[in-house]
């Protein structure tokens, strides 16, 4: 079939060009948010990754690699999945950027290393939670120093949280913070948002100065601090059984000096002035490329497009180790540089001479280190076990990850100012009319014509599997041996294409010379710069949808991380090949990004209001359920609307691989930290071979 041979043509051509010593194709796969592993065991008890294997010896058939050991006192690191938007705490919801923050700043409490379910404190002492579940109080650990000097106290937790609420940008991860503190009824997009709802206006612009103040002082209601006490007291809608996993991250955690923030121009504490920081844009934060948090690192300086830079916090408060053999004191590697390369060959060429004690590596990539990997492991390094006796690389292999990508499509684009992404924007063989997605015939043809086969072997190298639907295998919801909906069938795809009725005359396309069979179109498929596993996925698609009709043209277009979550923020881009990583592990986590109205990548889907009422109003049921029976039945539901209304391309759930040099030690996995290899530096040592 045309994807089999396109994509293994794409393949072999990749393979070619590093080993003839050029750079392949600009491409590398970013894991954007965060949360625990896959398949959790309905006892409760920690998820078991599966088995590594060990990986093909070389038996002398390859050269042996010698990378040659660099600073001791210095990790480079090189990503490939594209840079933060932002190191503001508060704006950020997306892994590239959450996982450097993790190292910066700091919640009440953090992971118990690899266990995304078991908690240790951190800079509470300790909390309790009230018989009602409804109200917790922490106790502020005293005398931590921030970066910049300033004393943490109980007020600068609750400006911390106050403040995120009240900026609330929008497809923020505040939407979190509004279901937990106000319910899921006001779990909106943006501050802005969440102010039409709570006051009954239609338009932010009509809510009075008094409504916007009441706002305010509601929110500061939520969260107490009592300096005197050293306590902060949270009091909640309803019961938040993840409440400790938002905590250990940035939209709970990450806390900041408010005497500072204020010294710098930011929000002054004072309810009739909140709305000049609402809904911000990255840039207009002061944190935007500054920090000021109490974590093992600081930052000495961020320069995009070209890197990134952390040095080890002197007088960090950590004097016992955080676990048994855990880290304490001050960090022992007291320099990070974090650099995003997009080629592959560069990257591997950087390992390979000891220029990089880390790189990102592709699914797809995956076979050629199995050769070179010296020791293998699974989620840490007791699980290790010899391989390739002349390997140079410590592989973290085959790890549970709790991440779906899907082919979003945007039923009703944005073509306010004008949209390349689709062409002319008419049904005339040059482009798509806005409404294109709006056609289930349209959906369905596009599921059909995917190779979900071939994106498995060849885009992920036999590394994971055909996704079902927006929530997890293993989980709540999931429809437990149902066989996936869709499979590659270029019969059926065509079928769908002749069924469909662009031009809403009545007549099917396979009999209207005006309709999309006789015209074609023109579109094209987003996907991050440098992401290889999405890369792949996309020419997939764009091959097979392509191979039924001469007249269909679909560009794959690589975008750098920024631009393409802000174009589809603003609804232009009519599909978009992205992945979701879970903040906490529940189905309703995936049921209200995925398809909530406000969800995040519910407002880029632009369901009809029909639809979109009938599912908010199961997710909005699903949150507010409290017997597990009925939710099973809630979520299930969920899941096959999303399958029979064919609402996305539902592609994989992948497995991750990391690999380190030899000569880094302390590393371990943890799913909730999104990019892990990014986002707990503290425990890294470098070992001279």
């Amino acid at each position: 079939m045309k994807s089999k041979i396109f994509i293994m043509f794409s393949i072999l051509t990749m393979i070619a060009l590093v080993l003839g010593g050029c750079q392949p194709l600009a491409i590398n796969e970013a894991p954007p948010t965060t949360a625990p592993a896959q398949d959790q065991p309905k006892d409760g008890s920690e998820p078991v990754a599966p088995e590594p294997s060990a990986p093909t010896q070389s038996g002398g058939s390859t050269s042996k690699i010698n990378p040659k050991f660099g600073n001791p006192d210095t990790l480079m690191v090189i990503t490939g999945a594209g840079e933060p938007e932002t190191l503001e705490p508060s704006w950020t919801y997306e892994t590239a950027g959450s996982s450097i923050e993790l190292n910066l700043y700091e919640g009440l409490v953090f992971f118990k290393r690899e266990k995304f379910d078991e908690f240790i404190p951190a800079l509470a002492t300790e909390w309790t939670t009230s018989s009602d579940k409804l109200e917790m109080q922490f106790m502020i650990r005293p005398g931590i120093k921030f970066h910049k000097g300033g004393t943490l106290e109980p007020h600068d937790v609750a400006y911390t949280l106050q403040r995120s609420m009240l900026q609330g940008r929008l497809d923020g991860h505040q939407t979190i913070l509004y279901e937990t503190f106000f319910g899921p009824d006001l779990a909106t997009a943006s501050v802005k948002e969440f102010s039409k709802a709570y006051t009954g206006k239609e338009n932010f612009e009509d809510i009075t100065d008094a409504e916007l103040k009441g706002i305010c002082e509601d929110v500061k209601s939520k969260v107490i601090a009592d300096d005197t006490a050293g306590t902060v007291t949270m009091k909640f809608h309803q019961p938040v059984p993840w409440i400790l996993s938002l905590l250990a991250q940035n939209f709970m955690g990450a806390i900041l000096d408010q005497e500072w923030m204020v010294e710098n121009g930011d929000w002054d504490y004072d309810c009739t002035t909140w709305t000049k920081w609402a809904d911000p844009a990255a840039e207009d934060s002061i944190l935007f490329n500054q920090a000021n948090g109490t974590g093992p690192y600081m930052l000495d300086h961020w320069t995009p497009n070209e890197e990134i830079v952390l040095t080890a916090f002197p007088d960090y408060w950590r004097k016992e180790p955080m676990w048994e053999g855990g880290p304490s004191g001050v960090a022992k590697i007291s320099r990070v540089v974090v650099k995003n390369i997009d080629e592959w060959g560069t990257r591997l060429a950087m390992f390979e001479a000891g220029d990089a004690d880390y790189i990102y590596v592709p699914a797809a990539y995956r076979p050629q280190m199995d050769q070179v990997i010296g020791t293998l492991c699974g989620i840490d390094e007791s699980s290790c076990q010899d391989g390739n006796p002349d390997g140079y690389v410590k592989g973290f292999r085959k790890l549970a990850q709790p991440f779906i990508t899907a082919g979003i499509m945007n039923w009703n684009i944005n073509v306010e100012g004008g949209n390349p992404y689709i062409g002319s924007g008419e049904l005339d063989g040059n482009g798509i009319p806005p409404d294109f997605f709006n056609d289930i015939h349209i959906r369905k043809a596009f599921n059909d014509c995917f190779d979900f086969n071939a994106m498995i072997e060849e885009s992920l190298a036999g590394e994971g599997f055909q996704a079902q639907g927006p929530i997890l295998k293993g989980m709540m919801g999931y429809l437990e041996g149902q066989p996936p909906a869709f499979s590659y069938d270029p019969a059926k795809c065509e079928q769908e294409f002749k069924l469909a009725d662009l031009d809403k005359d009545g007549v099917p396309a396979g009999e209207d010379e005006d309709d999309v069979w006789s015209r074609g179109f023109y579109l094209q498929i987003a996907y991050n710069t440098g992401n290889d596993t999405r890369q792949l996925s996309s020419e997939i698609l764009k091959a097979g949808v392509e191979a039924v009709n001469p007249k269909f043209n679909i560009a794959v277009v690589g975008m750098p991380w920024a631009v393409m979550l802000e174009s589809r923020r603003q609804g232009k881009l009519p599909v978009t090949v992205v992945g979701w990583v879970e903040d906490f592990h529940d189905p309703h986590n995936w049921a209200q990004p995925f398809l909530f109205s406000q969800g995040t990548d519910g407002r880029a889907i632009n369901l009809p209001a029909d639809l979109s009422a009938q599912i908010d109003g199961l997710i909005l049921q699903g949150a507010k359920e409290t017997d597990p029976a009925k939710r099973k039945v809630i979520y299930e539901n969920l899941q096959k609307i999303s399958q029979d209304e064919v609402i996305n391309i539902w592609m994989y759930q992948a497995l991750d691989g990391i690999h380190w040099q030899k000569w880094v030690d302390g590393f371990f996995y943890n799913p909730a930290f999104g990019n892990a290899e990014a986002a707990f530096f503290y425990g890294l040592t470098k070992v001279a071979p």
